[in-house]
Parts: structure tokens; C-alpha cells; sequence
């Protein structure tokens, strides 16, 4: 196994779906997904399935975009947020997660899931 497969979650027949590294071992999203309870890890799985084959997801309670100026979006199971976005290609980037306290967005978390995706672009 490469370790670059470390840390994909899903590889669809439309996107590849990964989980952001920090270095080349270790993705604090990864642990995180790692931590969360098995509804929760089999959501986010159904919905990476979903996307990763068929491209979309209808559902916005499931995954919508939270941020249309830095084009973030939201993989959204159960009490989780998993940022993410589009990256060259097929492939899209986990960059974090965070427990939902209430229905609005934390912005610290949108903050940082930009600054990583600024990163990648750069």
C-alpha cells in the first residue's frame, strides 16, 4: 500500500475522496474519523460512496457548500462536519471535522478548512 492510500477514503468512479495530511504519516481529520462512533464512520462512508460514484448529492442536510467565495463544502453525517473540497481532477479533499454544537456554521473551523485549501492551491 502506498502511503498516499493511507488516507483515501473512498475511490469512485467520479472522485477519489481523501482525508488531508499535515505530513506524510499522519491527518488529524483521519484520526478524528477514526475516533467517531461506528454510525457515524458508516455515514460519512455512504456518503463518499455517493458522491465518489455518482457525483452528487441531492440531499443538502447531507453535504452543501458552506462557503461559495473559497468553494468549501460539507460532508454532514449524523453530528459531524467534514470540510472539504474539489481538487485537480477527481478528487476531493477532507480538510477537518468538527462535532455540530448548533445549526450554525462555526466560523474558526470554516477559517481553517480555507487556509488548507489555500495550501493546495498554492
Amino acid at each position: 500500500m502506498k502511503l498516499r492510500d493511507k488516507f483515501l477514503l473512498y475511490a469512485g468512479n467520479n472522485y477519489f475522496i481523501y482525508f488531508h495530511a499535515e505530513k506524510a504519516a499522519s491527518s488529524e481529520v483521519y484520526e478524528y474519523f477514526e475516533k467517531c462512533d461506528k454510525v457515524t464512520q458508516s455515514s460519512l462512508l455512504f456518503l463518499a460512496k455517493r458522491m465518489g460514484d455518482e457525483g452528487k448529492i441531492y440531499d443538502k442536510n447531507k453535504f452543501r457548500q458552506e462557503d461559495k467565495e473559497n468553494k468549501i463544502y460539507a460532508f454532514k453525517p449524523k453530528q459531524e462536519r467534514f470540510f472539504c473540497f474539489f481538487f485537480i481532477g477527481k478528487t476531493i479533499i477532507i480538510t477537518l471535522a468538527d462535532k455540530k454544537q448548533k445549526q450554525k456554521l462555526d466560523k474558526n473551523e470554516l477559517k481553517k478548512a480555507i487556509e488548507i485549501r489555500k495550501k493546495y492551491i498554492n
